[in-house]
């Protein structure tokens, strides 16, 4: 039986899609077999998918008033299922909550992010669900990673230990179809997402 995996955020430019692409990507690389969900109305996942450079990952159909059904079926053939979440709090979030075996919260380095972060925990909470925060989009100086680690901590978030840098290398990967992980060289970038997905399968176990 696999596990689903749900990113969700409410705040614009968290960067949740390519995070989900590439740790579905890692997955894969792994030798895991994965599924994708595309549950937010801007379709950016399934675009991506349909560039048709990462065969290895299957995109589920799956509708609104199916899709707690469809997820529990495609946790029963893949080792992995992700969901793309729409950022809008709906009961299309909802269902997915429900199913998730663990929540990927996305979050940049500001007190807005912050804000928006404690509403998604909040649903997480109602439903049930385990939910984890993932810094990203980090700049490589300054104290306003270790401001948000402690303001989210201090709520009461659980806070993954791998953070992802702001790299233009992450964008440049989803525009080619792929990942950083198809781009050559950017070993830092490759080294973080191998790290995250490490410790997002630790939490799993």
């Amino acid at each position: 039986m696999g596990s689903v995996i749900t990113f969700a955020q409410q705040k614009g430019g968290a960067g949740k899609t390519t995070l989900l692409a590439c740790i579905a990507h890692q997955l894969h690389l792994d030798g895991a077999r994965v599924a994708l969900a595309d549950l937010d109305p801007q379709g950016s996942l399934t675009h991506w998918h349909g560039m048709g450079r990462m065969p290895g990952l299957t995109l589920i159909d799956t509708a609104s008033y199916r899709v707690g059904g469809d997820l529990r079926d495609a946790r029963a053939k893949f080792d992995f299922v992700l969901v793309d979440c729409p950022g809008s709090a709906t009961s299309l979030l909802e269902a997915a909550l429900r199913e998730s075996d663990l929540v990927l919260v996305p979050c940049q380095t500001s007190q807005v992010d912050v804000w928006a972060t404690a509403a998604i925990l909040h649903m997480c909470d109602s439903e049930n669900a385990t939910a984890h925060v993932v810094l990203n989009r980090v700049a490589p100086r300054g104290k306003a990673t270790d401001t948000t680690r402690t303001a989210l901590e201090m709520a009461g978030a659980q806070v993954m230990a791998t953070q992802i840098g702001n790299r233009v290398a992450f964008a440049h990967g989803m525009a080619a179809g792929t990942t950083v992980l198809g781009l050559t060289g950017q070993f830092a970038a490759k080294q973080e997402i191998a790290a995250l997905t490490r410790e997002m399968r630790a939490v799993l176990a």
